[in-house]
């Protein structure tokens, strides 16, 4: 989960996974301990959950989208092309959505009724744009963001872990992560990825966490400013 807070609107970008049994019994061990919970984790950040005006899904897989239910006045920005696979997707990806195909109900659909299903790139307010970057999965989009420290970018998982954005045995090219439905798409989006953005955040990387908000200079230096040089 990130949050933005930006043109007097609290907007996040992921709602996170479910909790340590859910997690145990279908997917796999985690710890959540009280204070990481997405309720009181955004209370830390001094936002309320009706406050919460609007959650962009980067997609729809259990562990990003487990908790729109949560944030009951937030719009909640959707890929048409990511709604559409969620619902019939891949059986390598069955699990991953929770999908009726295993006999689970994804928990998105708590909050179906909120989705604005868009189509492409958009922007959705000044400075915050979405940026359809397929590759992980078919309707996967990243979240640009307009700081005074540059253009970061919302990765999440079309760069799990820093380390696929910068090295790589591929002959100049990021190593992808290891979950993806095409990847043709991946590395494309990649390329558009890297056209718009100066820092990423990843989806998957306990690296962030040392760092409590963003642009940080520190952060820029020690793991995207020593490969710009």
């Amino acid at each position: 989960m990130y949050l933005i807070k930006g043109n007097e609107k609290n907007i996040l970008v992921d709602t996170g996974g479910s909790g340590e049994e859910w997690a145990e019994e279908y997917h796999h061990g985690l710890i959540r301990e009280k204070d990481m919970e997405p309720v009181n984790a955004v209370k830390k950040l001094g936002v309320q959950p009706e406050d919460v005006d609007l959650i962009i899904n980067t997609h729809l897989h259990w562990d990003h989208s487990f908790n729109n239910h949560l944030f009951p006045n937030a719009k909640i920005i959707v890929q048409k092309k990511e709604l559409e696979f969620a619902i019939n997707p891949i059986p390598s990806h069955y699990v991953y959505y929770e999908s009726y195909q295993i006999g689970l109900t994804p928990n998105w659909i708590k909050s179906m009724v909120n989705f604005e299903v868009v189509d492409g790139d958009k922007e959705i307010y000044e400075g915050i744009k979405v940026l359809y970057t397929p590759g992980h999965t078919p309707g996967f989009q990243s979240v640009l963001v307009n700081t005074k420290e540059g253009n970061y970018l919302i990765a999440s998982d079309m760069v799990g872990l820093i380390e696929n954005w910068h090295e790589n045995t591929t002959g100049g090219v990021p190593t992808p992560s290891g979950i993806h439905v095409n990847l043709i798409e991946y590395y494309d989006s990649i390329n558009k990825m890297k056209e718009y953005s100066n820092y990423i955040l990843p989806g998957h990387d306990s690296k962030v966490l040392e760092y409590e908000s963003f642009p940080n200079k520190e952060f820029q230096e020690k793991y995207f400013d020593k490969y710009l040089k």
